[in-house]
């Protein structure tokens, strides 16, 4: 009996010795690497009125899951900054348009702040829905956004020379309107008739991917799920 209450109490001992690294395991969630997560614009952006440095904020449009576990709650708020302007040029040539680097820095749940990094895979008009996605805007490397022009590769596709006004017209059909086609010296040029500005709305849809990995407290998503995300 002495045996058996030995070899219990020796076992229970060894019980509570697991525990504490158990609930350590269990006590965040992570946000890792190449995790998507769809988020809404809460206030528009445009390179008309944008500054270098000029906060923005958007929101969780839809939880983050791993397996059944939420890891991200719906309503998380993402914070970031307008790092870099550039402003429509309107008679440059070839670059007409306008660029915005935007960068994420992090994720707030609960009203705790959470350093992040992320990168835009996608933007759409008012949802994250695939038939909404926007077409005229591009990103680079991630975090610049600026107008999706085709006007450049159709013009460096084709070497007019000396004897090149021929083929004005045929490259004309395929550059987009509101642009002007001429020739200078025997070159071909493209000039944007109004500079275009990059808008980006409230409830811009975003696609982003985590370039970081994010530690969350299990408690503290638990709560905002439960009470809705601050």
């Amino acid at each position: 009996m002495k045996r058996f209450a030995g070899l219990l109490a020796a076992l229970v001992a060894f019980a509570l010795t697991l525990t504490p690294a158990a609930h350590a395991q269990s006590t965040t969630t992570e946000l890792i690497p190449g995790t998507q997560v769809r988020l809404t614009m809460v206030d528009g952006l445009s390179t008309s009125v944008a500054h270098d440095g000029d906060p923005f904020t958007a929101v969780v449009a839809e939880p983050v899951f791993a397996g059944n576990t939420i890891i991200l709650p719906a309503g998380a708020k993402v914070h970031g900054n307008v790092s870099h302007v550039d402003r429509p040029k309107f008679f440059s040539m070839f670059r007409g348009g306008a660029a915005m680097n935007i960068n994420f820095t992090s994720v707030e749940v609960a009203s705790r702040i959470f350093p992040a990094r992320m990168s835009i895979l996608a933007l759409y008009s008012g949802t994250t829905d695939a038939s909404k996605q926007r077409k005229d805007l591009k990103t680079v490397e991630g975090v610049v956004v600026e107008p999706n022009r085709d006007v450049k590769s159709v013009v460096e596709d084709v070497t007019i020379g000396t004897a090149g006004g021929s083929l004005v017209g045929v490259i004309f059909s395929r550059v987009a309107r509101g642009t002007v086609l001429g020739l200078i010296g025997g070159g071909a040029y493209v000039v944007a008739k109004k500079g275009k500005d990059v808008e980006l709305p409230a409830e811009t849809g975003i696609l982003v991917r985590m370039d970081t990995t994010v530690s969350l407290p299990s408690s503290l998503i638990h709560s905002a799920t439960s009470n809705g995300a601050e």
